[in-house]
């Protein structure tokens, strides 16, 4: 039931209570309600997989909160999530390798950032893959780059798993340690931190994809 001064737009699937949007708060209930499903280590693997050549969602959205709610031994979960990271991100570098075409690059990675990794990739060597591998940058773009311009396959699979391995490890670690503790501190910015993190994801979009 809601309150007579909130009204429930039933395509939006969110109320308006007052002048109140209570978007990322329900996102975040959603997520953690997701973290305690049976087969939730399903679609972590199977996100974990294809975020490394196709798809534009980080596997953290569910490690971070899966490991918060203490139910699998986080190490297991760090590694598993890496894993299959690395395994998505072979399927990237065969992609590039093998796609020589610009015009069919462009299909998984948009031409203009293709171009700036191809010239990181110049410069800095194997070491990107680990800088894109634990930051925010779009890991995708990175693997198919990776084999168009034909880098040592070995050298990739090491920094890959060092890059993936390091930020999975850290966001695991921290929320299954401190994750109820800082959600429920921060619980009342929800809203200007989602909204933070769109802006963030939106600027990484348009200049990656």
């Amino acid at each position: 039931m809601y309150r007579k001064n909130s009204r429930y737009c039933k395509f939006c699937s969110f109320t308006f209570r007052g002048n109140s949007l209570k978007i990322f708060t329900r996102i975040y209930d959603y997520v953690i309600e997701l973290a305690n499903k049976k087969n939730v280590l399903r679609y972590l693997y199977g996100l974990s997989f294809i975020e490394s050549f196709i798809f534009p969602i980080p596997p953290d959205v569910l490690l971070a909160p899966i490991a918060l709610t203490k139910k699998y031994n986080w190490i297991k979960l760090s590694v598993s999530t890496t894993f299959f990271s690395v395994l998505g991100g072979l399927v990237g570098y065969i992609l590039g390798l093998y796609l020589f075409e610009i015009s069919l690059l462009n299909d998984f990675i948009d031409e203009d950032a293709f171009i700036n990794v191809k010239n990181l990739f110049i410069k800095n060597g194997v070491w990107i893959i680990i800088i894109a591998g634990f930051t925010p940058l779009p890991y995708k773009v990175f693997t198919v780059t990776a084999g168009y311009m034909s880098l040592a396959l070995i050298p990739f699979i090491i920094a890959s798993f060092v890059g993936r391995g390091l930020r999975f490890f850290l966001v695991a670690a921290i929320f299954h340690y401190f994750g109820l503790e800082l959600a429920n501190r921060l619980k009342k910015y929800f809203e200007y931190i989602g909204f933070l993190f769109l802006v963030l994801l939106l600027i990484i979009y348009f200049k990656y994809y």
